[in-house]
């Protein structure tokens, strides 16, 4: 490998703050989206169904459940600003600052993670003795997060407000180096893609836990899990696991 530069399939689009830090570190970056994500544009069912429900507290296991959120704000539903609200993530949770929610979010960045400290809350909390957790979720959620909250006799209701489209890949004739993966998704349309028909000699990345489990049942290859489910914070660790940089201090470090 070039001590200088190594190349890096991302299956996802970066911004390009993003690819000038991959640059930095010293990361050819090739992008192939696996997934599309296409929002819920009828809102109408969702404004109902928040109507019937007294004590409702906000819960988020991803981005784009946030701008779902987002979106549905700006057909003129009123949230109030004291509505207890959940992010599965710090990033997550900014996304949800700017849309006018404070949101708690769990040391353990994933959907079991949240849903333990949503239990935790519930226990010491008596004013959410009652509540029901709203969670804003795509149509390809996982069970996890549901299953625990229903096993500590929690109230979960689940609200899909976007659909995630797989996407055929035109993967690289050059092997790379390092293969980054956003989402359990994102996994399952590399295999649809052939990603995994041959012996992959790449070092596979995962940004949380439930993509790291998908993609070594899929690979049958130990995976790297970021540090945290940030996309800077990944490509600083897929420079250090690849030796091929340094790996200066990211902005805000």
């Amino acid at each position: 490998m070039n001590a200088q530069s190594a190349n890096i399939l991302v299956t996802r689009e970066l911004t390009n703050e993003q690819l000038k830090i991959a640059e930095k570190l010293g990361l050819q970056v090739t992008i192939e989206p696996a997934i599309e994500i296409e929002f819920r544009d009828d809102w109408f069912a969702l404004e109902t169904i928040l109507k019937t429900i007294e004590n409702p507290v906000l819960a988020f296991t991803s981005r784009n459940g946030a701008e779902a959120f987002h979106r549905f704000q700006s057909t003129g539903t009123q949230f109030s600003e004291n509505i207890p609200a959940y992010a599965v993530g710090k990033k997550t949770a900014e996304a949800l600052k700017r849309f006018g929610l404070n949101a708690s979010v769990a040391e353990q960045q994933d959907g079991v993670g949240l849903a333990k400290k949503i239990a935790d809350d519930f226990l010491s909390d008596p004013k959410l003795k009652n509540s029901t957790i709203i969670h804003f979720c795509g149509d390809k959620r996982r069970d996890e997060f549901r299953q625990y909250l229903e096993q500590s006799e929690i109230k979960v209701r689940d609200l899909v407000v976007y659909k995630t489209i797989l996407k055929p890949m035109n993967l690289p004739a050059i092997q790379p180096e390092a293969i980054l993966f956003y989402s359990p998704s994102a996994v399952h349309a590399y295999r649809e893609s052939g990603g995994f028909v041959k012996k992959n000699p790449a070092e596979l990345f995962a940004i949380g836990n439930t993509t790291a489990e998908e993609l070594s049942i899929e690979s049958g290859k130990h995976v790297h899990i970021s540090p945290e489910p940030d996309t800077e914070t990944l490509l600083r660790f897929t420079a250090q696991i690849l030796g091929s940089t340094k790996s200066p201090p990211l902005k805000g470090d």
